[in-house]
C-alpha cells in the first residue's frame, strides 16, 4: 500500500509538470488527463479527464477501436468529473469528462474564471466535443488517439450526455456552436429539466427534497397547464437564503383562495438565487411575465437579494433554458439521434406525473428534423448492464408521438434496480452499438453485433486487418477517412465518380505506423455518388459515399 501512494504522488507530480500523464486506478481501466488551450482561460488550459480501456484486462467492445462518451455535468458549480461515469470504460468506452473554466481543485483545476456556466462555459462544452471528435488538439498538440496509446478512438461513435442541468447546458453549447461539430452521433439527458419553468420547479418540485408538496395543485398534469387565476404574490414573506442572504416576497400559487401566503397549503414557486454572482433571484420567464400582467411588479425589495425584472430574467435563461436551442442546431447536426433518460421515482427536478421536460424535449426536436428519439434505454440492454431479469422494465420503441399520457407508462421504475447510473450504461452501449451497426429501428430484439462492419459498401479486399472507416456519410464540405497503416509511409486518396472517372487531383498524406486519420476535401464535388481509393502501407481499399 505504501509503494501505492508513492507511484501515485510520483504520477501526480508528473501531470502537474507535463499536463498529460495517466496512473492505473483500477484494474480495468487508465486514467488520462490533458489540457485544451482556449481564448476563455489562462495558460493553464481547460482540465479534461479521460477513462481508457486498459488492454491486458479489458475486453474491448470493438476490435477496431473504442467508442467514445462525453459526460457534462449537472448542478451549477464549476466541476465536472461525476466519476461513476468512468466504469463505461469496463464496457469499451473511452470516457471524457472536464472541469468548467476556473473549475476543480489543485491539479485538476481548470484555467480561467468560472462564469456561472455562462458563455464561456458553452464554449467549453464545444471545445471538449470538438477534441474527443478528433477535429482538434489538445495544449501540447496532440489529438486524443495519440495520447490513448493502444486504443484507437473511434471519432464517428461520439455521443454526450447531459446530467440533470448538463443537458439544458449542452443544448445551449451545441445551439452556439455546432457548425463544426456535424459528425457527432448521438446526445443523450439524465432527468434534464428541459423547458421554460423546470428549474425552478414550477409544475413540481423534486422527491426527497425536504418540501411539504410535491407536485404543484395548480398544474393539470393531463393538459400541460397552469391555472393562472391561482398565481400570487405576497409582498411581506421573508426567505432567508443563506446564512447572511435574504430576499423579501414571495410568487405563489393560492389553493384555499384566501390571498394569504401559507406554507404546506400554498404551492410556493421556486426562485433561482444566482448569489454570490449578482444578488437577484431568478424566477420562470413565464412566472415574470404572468406577475407583470397582474401588476406585481415592480417589486419593492429592500433586502440582500433583489427579484430579477424581465430584461434580467430573459437574458439569465437565455443560456439556460435548453429547449429554445434545438432549431439552431439540428440543422448542421441532421443526423443526430437522442436517447431521453428518465425514471418515475423522481425526475430529479420535478414530480410532475406527465414528465413536461421530455415533452417539451420531444416536441422541439420533432419540430426540427430529428429521425429518432426515444425515452429509455432498450429493455435488453437494461437487462445486460443490470445483469437482472426486469419484468416492469419499459422496452419503448422510439420514434412515439409523446403526449401528457402515454408519457406516464414509458418511464423507469425507479426502485427495479439500485444503481441509478445503470441507465449511462446501457443508454451509452445501445446508441454505441446502433451507431456501429448503422441500425435505426424502432426497437430491438436484443444486444446489437459488437463487430466492426465495412462502414461503406466493399468493392474488394481489404488489405489490413481493420477496415477503413469514412464518415460522415453523406458528406457535406469535407469528410474523415480512419485508417490504420502497418507502417510509415504515405498514403494515395483518389475520387472516382460514379462512372469511374478519377474526378480530383490525389491527396497524398504522410502517415504514421497505426491509427491515422485523413481529412477529405470534397468542397469542389457536385451532388451524387463517388468511390475513395485508399492506398497507404497494409491498407488497398475503396469506399462508396455520397456528396450532399
Amino acid at each position: 500500500m505504501k509503494h501505492y501512494y508513492t507511484t501515485l504522488k510520483v504520477f501526480l507530480l508528473f501531470s502537474l509538470v507535463f499536463n498529460l500523464t495517466a496512473f492505473k486506478s483500477h484494474a480495468t481501466f487508465t486514467y488520462l488527463t490533458t489540457r485544451l488551450t482556449t481564448s476563455y482561460t489562462d495558460s493553464t488550459g481547460l482540465f479534461v479527464r479521460l477513462s481508457v480501456p486498459y488492454t491486458t484486462n479489458t475486453p474491448q467492445r470493438y476490435s477496431c477501436g473504442a467508442p467514445i462518451v462525453i459526460y457534462v455535468n449537472g448542478g451549477f458549480g464549476s466541476s465536472g468529473s461525476l466519476g461513476s461515469m468512468f466504469t463505461m470504460s469496463n464496457f469499451g468506452f473511452i470516457v471524457c469528462e472536464f472541469n468548467f473554466p476556473g473549475g476543480g481543485t489543485g491539479i485538476s483545476k481548470s484555467g480561467g474564471v468560472f462564469d456561472n456556466r455562462g458563455a464561456n462555459s458553452m464554449k467549453a462544452i464545444h471545445d471538449v466535443i470538438k477534441y474527443c471528435l478528433g477535429l482538434s488538439v489538445d495544449k501540447n498538440g496532440k489529438y486524443l488517439h495519440e495520447i490513448t496509446g493502444a486504443i484507437t478512438p473511434l471519432y464517428n461513435n461520439v455521443g454526450v450526455i447531459g446530467g440533470s442541468n448538463g443537458g439544458c447546458n449542452l443544448l445551449a453549447a451545441l445551439g452556439l456552436h455546432s457548425n463544426d461539430l456535424s459528425t457527432l452521433a448521438w446526445i443523450s439527458f439524465f432527468e434534464s429539466p428541459i423547458g421554460d419553468g423546470l428549474l425552478t420547479a414550477d409544475p413540481g418540485k423534486p422527491y426527497g427534497h425536504s418540501v411539504l408538496m410535491f407536485q404543484n395543485p395548480g398544474y393539470n398534469d393531463s393538459t400541460n397547464t397552469f391555472d393562472w387565476t391561482k398565481f400570487k404574490y405576497s409582498s411581506n414573506y421573508v426567505l432567508k437564503i443563506s446564512g447572511h442572504d435574504t430576499t423579501k416576497g414571495q410568487f405563489y400559487f393560492d389553493l384555499n383562495g384566501n390571498n394569504i401566503f401559507e406554507p404546506g397549503i400554498d404551492y410556493d414557486i421556486v426562485g433561482r438565487t444566482n448569489t454570490p454572482y449578482d444578488k437577484r433571484t431568478y424566477y420562470s420567464q413565464q412566472i415574470v411575465q404572468h406577475a407583470y400582467q397582474m401588476g406585481y411588479y415592480p417589486i419593492a425589495n429592500p433586502l440582500s437579494v433583489h427579484f430579477a425584472d424581465s430584461t434580467q430574467t430573459k437574458s439569465y435563461w437565455n443560456l439556460r433554458n435548453g429547449d429554445k436551442w434545438i432549431q439552431e442546431f439540428m440543422p448542421h447536426i441532421p443526423n443526430l439521434k437522442v436517447l431521453f433518460m428518465v425514471r418515475d421515482d423522481s425526475d430529479h427536478i420535478t414530480s410532475a406525473k406527465n414528465h413536461p421536460e421530455v415533452l417539451n424535449t420531444w416536441n422541439k426536436f420533432s419540430e426540427n428534423g430529428c429521425t429518432w428519439f426515444r425515452v429509455n434505454s432498450d429493455k435488453s440492454y437494461i437487462e445486460n448492464v443490470t445483469g437482472q431479469t426486469l419484468p416492469t422494465a419499459p422496452d419503448n420503441d422510439a420514434n412515439v408521438v409523446l403526449n401528457s399520457l402515454n408519457i406516464r407508462s414509458m418511464v423507469m421504475p425507479g426502485n427495479i434496480f439500485s444503481n441509478r447510473y445503470m441507465n449511462h450504461y446501457a443508454c451509452s452501449e445501445e446508441m454505441a452499438d446502433r451507431v456501429m451497426n448503422n441500425n435505426w429501428s424502432l426497437n430491438l430484439s436484443g444486444i446489437l453485433s459488437s463487430t466492426c462492419p465495412v462502414v461503406n459498401a466493399k468493392i474488394e479486399e481489404v488489405e489490413s486487418d481493420v477496415q477503413p472507416m469514412l464518415y460522415p456519410n453523406p458528406a457535406n464540405s469535407e469528410a474523415y477517412i480512419q485508417i490504420n497503416a502497418n507502417d510509415f509511409g504515405s498514403s494515395t486518396v483518389r475520387i472516382f465518380d460514379a462512372i469511374g472517372r478519377e474526378v480530383m487531383q490525389p491527396q497524398i498524406n504522410d502517415v504514421a505506423k497505426g491509427f491515422n486519420l485523413l481529412i477529405l476535401n470534397t468542397n469542389n464535388l457536385s451532388a451524387g455518388n463517388y468511390f475513395v481509393r485508399i492506398e497507404a502501407p497494409g491498407v488497398t481499399h475503396t469506399l462508396q459515399f455520397t456528396r450532399e
